[in-house]
């Protein structure tokens, strides 16, 4: 499964990849069109929501989900 954090601002892209690493997870960060994101591999659906629960009250944030592809 793979998440993706997506952000416009430098200054977080750069404490959400410091927190990541920290926490050791696997990532891959990217820029497109202004746009910052970090992809994050190879964790469960259990451990995605508990981290992004924990991230969410670190950084003091609100989570935005997009919805789901329809698979064809």
């Amino acid at each position: 499964m793979a998440t993706t954090i997506k952000t416009s601002s430098k200054n977080y892209f750069n404490k959400i990849q410091k927190y990541l690493h920290n926490k050791r997870v696997f990532f891959t960060p990217s820029l497109n069109l202004g746009v910052y994101a970090l992809t994050i591999f190879d964790l469960s659906e259990v451990e995605t929501t508990s981290l992004l629960n924990k991230m969410t009250k670190h950084f003091h944030l609100t989570k935005q989900q997009e919805p789901l592809a329809l698979a064809a």
